[in-house]
């Protein structure tokens, strides 16, 4: 039998530790952080893996401009990361583009200037000018004068540790790892007239002693290809960033940034719906838990569309409502993506849905019977297709990270 001291101090332990566990709060996911970007090339089929088609890359623009994300410069993160600068703001994400491919003046500069999204361009001179998908220097400037940030990648774009240089012994790979981080920086402010003091280690390829040479060659800030989220007293010489390229379809781009899946009820459009040619479309679900969801985080856009429509929300029932009566033709024969998002009220973390509806091409007559709204969850596949032509949300995927 237990002795009267021992249960003494089991009554005692209980009485410590269950108000401590009846407390404990689930960790919350909105502390100040922000996902870097990592672009390479654009509409190129010349590059069969780093490459990422128009549609999908202006898509993703699309998506970050119209729900909550801010797209902030990589200065304000390394000032933000090193203590200089208070905060940044919420869903904050920083875009760069790698290497110095033509498409980043071609395709991915109208495409930030018409949104105003700063970015920046980590460049290694040596391709520059060399080959007809190059950017040329004339660009580069135009760029840089346009306010585009210019940043170093080495300047051959080269592996950077010495076990990727067996070959040369301590002196000489010493003296060439100086000059590829040294000598791009110098080209570089040569070019633009601005001061570089950012790199990015061209395959993600660094160690220590890389870091500590960029650091002696003038660079404040050198970024990786490790996947991952940079926050306040993250290193700045080891960023981390997210490669984007042709195998992330839109869920897992999503996912990556951090948002969960989230479950709507009757959907609107139905797959079968017609549309007369006056009748206005009208987009609507059900958040059958929005009791957990914050309700001024609730949002909803139709993402394939572009331009911001107002919805209405209703917090007593979960209902939610976007109606289109302009533009309609403009919907027509395409593929429509409608997205929700929200931020979970105890836990801080952004929970999506997603589903797609197609326009007819050609106005139909009115459906000779009452349709009735779809009830659809989150979908448990694996896998999901860029553009689904049935409407139903999806849930978000995972996916392997890419590797630069």
């Amino acid at each position: 039998m237990m002795t009267s001291r021992a249960l003494l101090w089991t009554i005692l332990l209980l009485l410590i530790t269950i108000p401590a566990i009846a407390h404990v709060e689930p960790p919350r996911d909105d502390a100040p952080a922000a996902t870097v970007l990592c672009y390479h090339i654009v509409e190129s089929p010349q590059d069969p893996r780093m490459e990422i088609s128009r549609d999908a890359f202006r898509q993703q623009m699309r998506y970050l401009a119209m729900t909550g994300y801010n797209v902030i410069p990589l200065r304000d993160l390394y000032e933000f990361v090193a203590g200089k600068r208070e905060s940044i703001p919420k869903n904050s994400v920083v875009i760069t583009i790698d290497d110095g491919w033509r498409s980043t003046y071609t395709e991915v500069f109208p495409e930030m200037q018409k949104r105003k999204f700063p970015f920046t361009v980590f460049i290694y001179p040596k391709i520059i000018g060399q080959t007809a998908h190059a950017l040329t220097w004339k660009q580069v400037k135009e760029m840089s004068d346009a306010g585009v940030d210019i940043q170093s990648h080495s300047l051959s774009h080269p592996f950077l540790t010495q076990r990727r240089h067996s070959g040369l012994d301590e002196r000489t790979y010493s003296e060439w790892l100086q000059r590829e981080l040294a000598d791009s920086k110098k080209i570089l402010e040569r070019e633009t007239g601005r001061d570089v003091e950012f790199l990015a280690y061209p395959y993600g390829d660094y160690d220590r002693r890389v870091a500590t040479t960029a650091a002696k060659a003038g660079y404040t800030v050198a970024l990786t290809c490790n996947y991952g989220r940079v926050k306040r007293g993250s290193d700045p010489l080891r960023m981390k960033r997210m490669v984007v390229d042709k195998r992330m379809d839109f869920g897992a781009f999503r996912r990556y940034l951090g948002a969960g899946a989230m479950r709507v009820e009757e959907t609107m459009p139905v797959p079968t719906q017609s549309f007369e040619s006056d009748q206005p479309i009208v987009i609507s679900a059900k958040i059958p838990n929005h009791e957990a969801l914050d309700p001024k985080s609730i949002g909803m856009a139709l993402i394939s569309n572009g331009a911001a429509s107002p919805f209405s929300y209703d917090s007593r029932s979960g209902a939610i409502t976007m109606t289109m009566s302009e533009a309609i033709d403009a919907l027509r024969g395409k593929v429509q993506r409608a997205l929700i998002w929200a931020t979970e009220a105890k836990t801080g973390k952004r929970v999506e849905a997603s589903w797609t509806f197609k326009v007819p091409d050609h106005v139909l007559p009115p459906a000779s019977t009452t349709l009735q709204p779809s009830t659809v969850a989150p979908s448990s596949s694996n896998a999901a297709p860029t553009q689904p032509a049935a409407s139903g949300a999806t849930s978000l995927i995972s996916a392997k990270t890419p590797k630069k």
